[in-house]
């Protein structure tokens, strides 16, 4: 079962095979209306009246829809080229929940994270104080903190505003969370990956719901009936009403019964 970073750096690929394309486009274009400028003597006005008035004003229109043709193809390369940037900015600096390192990642974004928020605690504390010399020590001018915050609006009255340290806070507990959610995904799995057709089932919200986890994705069969049954894909699972779970999906359980 493909990644969703394995997607999106095949979706950089064909992003970047488009531009590719897109700029052989306009150079050919380009290069054909260059092509029909020099048949053109330069200078050479429209002669009215000659025999050649016509197809002197067909090769100037010739060239003005290639001149036109090549910049907009050179737009659409550079269009493609700025998603497939964007991708590979994503690609970066994301930590998606299918990545074979994401915990170990959302652990070490999570420490990294808390160590900043009590060192901003920390240079807060000793500013209330006046500790001139442990500020120092951090890199901070206790005077020159002062002179800047003379200005500063009332909720920015320290060098960390109350709002910087509520939202890293915010981000603390919602990788927490998602670090929660991805072990669990990860133990569902480990489970299906266990589970002797690769498929396993436990209920959700009571009996009413189910989370239907494969350990590879299943035929394109499959998944149109667990649409057609209301089920949607979430959290590395199909959800959805078990009542509406599909008798295919049934009899590959371990226990069916237990459907």
């Amino acid at each position: 079962m493909t990644t969703r970073r394995e997607r999106l750096a095949e979706r950089i690929e064909k992003r970047r095979q488009w531009a590719d394309k897109a700029k052989d486009a306009s150079t050919a274009a380009y290069d054909r209306a260059h092509a029909i400028l020099e048949r053109i003597p330069p200078g050479q006005p429209i002669l009215v009246g000659h025999h050649s008035e016509k197809h002197h004003r067909a090769d100037l229109k010739r060239i003005d829809n290639a001149m036109a043709q090549s910049l907009e193809r050179q737009h659409m390369a550079e269009r493609h080229e700025s998603k497939a940037d964007g991708i590979e900015r994503q690609l970066e600096h994301s930590i998606f929940s299918d990545d074979s390192d994401a915990v170990e990642a959302l652990e070490r974004r999570i420490a990294y994270h808390e160590r900043m928020r009590q060192h901003m605690k920390n240079v807060n504390a000793l500013y209330r104080k006046g500790d001139a010399e442990q500020l120092a020590k951090l890199g901070f001018d206790l005077t020159a903190l002062r002179e800047k915050l003379k200005t500063a609006y009332s909720w920015c009255q320290q060098p960390y505003p109350g709002y910087e340290l509520q939202n890293l806070g915010q981000r603390i507990q919602a990788d927490k969370k998602r670090l929660e959610q991805v072990k669990q995904q990860q133990a569902r799995h480990a489970q299906a990956e266990a589970a002797p057709n690769g498929v396993t089932l436990d209920h959700v919200s009571g009996n009413e719901y189910c989370r239907v986890t494969f350990a590879e994705k299943p035929e394109r069969t499959i998944l149109q009936l667990l649409r057609a049954g209301g089920y949607s894909w979430g959290g590395g699972s199909w959800v959805g009403k078990w009542e509406q779970l599909p008798e295919e999906v049934r009899a590959m359980l371990a226990n069916p019964e237990e459907a």
